[in-house]
Order: C-alpha cells, then sequence, then structure tokens
C-alpha cells in the first residue's frame, strides 16, 4: 500500500513533528527540529526482518539525496525480526553495516506502546493528516521540510525505487 498526500491537502499539524526528541542506539538524542527544513524519511527496521537488505538501500538513499533528505532507522521488534538491542544493536548497525544515517534505540512502532514518533505518525490528531498504523517492517513515512506528513510507503517500496526518489524529489 502506499499513500502519498498533495501539499494542497495538507493542514496545519495538530502537534509539531518538530517538538520530537528520540534516544538514539549512540546513546544521544536525535531531535527532529535539527532537520526543520529537509525531508525526513522515517523507517521502522528490524535486521532479522525478509526486508532487512533494505538498509543498505537506506545508505545508498542517504548518500545520494544528502542536501535533500535525512534517512532515520527506527529499529524495533514490535513484529519479533529484531533480535539486537543496545550496544549489540550499535554494532550491528554502525560497524556491520556502516550506517551513518542517525539510528534510534530499538522501540515499539505500533499501538499504546509505541514510542512518541511513530505515535505521531500513525495518529490523525497529532499528524493532522491521517491515522496510518505501523503494519509491517522497513514501512517508510516521509515528511517534508515543513514538518508534514506527505508520504507512507509499505516494505514493498524499495528506498532507491524511482516512486520514492520521485516522492523525495517533488
Amino acid at each position: 500500500m502506499i499513500k502519498i498526500f498533495l501539499s494542497a491537502l495538507l493542514i496545519a499539524t495538530t502537534v509539531s513533528i518538530y517538538s520530537i526528541n528520540i534516544a538514539s542506539v549512540d546513546n544521544s538524542m536525535i531531535s527532529l527540529n535539527s532537520y526543520r527544513g529537509k525531508k525526513i524519511l522515517l523507517v521502522n527496521t528490524a535486521s532479522a526482518s525478509p526486508q532487512a537488505v533494505q538498509l543498505a538501500q537506506l545508505q545508498e538513499l542517504q548518500n545520494q539525496l544528502q542536501d535533500t533528505v535525512v534517512v532515520i532507522a527506527f529499529p524495533s521488534n514490535s513484529f519479533g525480526n529484531e533480535p539486537r538491542s543496545g550496544s549489540l544493536l550499535k554494532a550491528y548497525m554502525r560497524d556491520s553495516l556502516g550506517l551513518t544515517f542517525p539510528v534510534a534505540e530499538r522501540s515499539e512502532v505500533t499501538n499504546a506502546s509505541a514510542n512518541m514518533l511513530f505515535r505521531w505518525l500513525g495518529s490523525k490528531s497529532y499528524n493532522g493528516i491521517s491515522n496510518a498504523a505501523t503494519t509491517t517492517d522497513f514501512q517508510k513515512f516521509l515528511v517534508d521540510g515543513n514538518g508534514s506528513l506527505i508520504g507512507i510507503f509499505d516494505s514493498s517500496v524499495k528506498p532507491t525505487s524511482q516512486l520514492m526518489l520521485r516522492a523525495i524529489r517533488m
């Protein structure tokens, strides 16, 4: 399933995404406010997922469009595919895979136990656009430079696909 929201249809967000801070796998905070003016691609990841090959594709996308978009990974065991956490997750993401984009610490991305960002993404009352439950690993959410949700892509959409590249460049 793919949802793309045209900017003409956007309404003011109820809660600003820029007010959200997330703990990173590097023991620091990821302040979404620091990405104001850039598109943000938020992806729930899982290293044991059948779609885990997309981690390298996310790095390729980040390298290719780093002036336009920032990729942020959100490792989660919400679907039973992320066995790593803490220092093991950091070692895997940074050392084994060589990922350079921001990676959050492992957290839940579904239901009431979801981290604040994924509650924002999944609730129209927070994001002002759509109720979009996270339903699978490697679901992608695209936020524009003004902090509005503009696209939701399921795991079948590869990060380097033409569809994704067009959505980011719009």
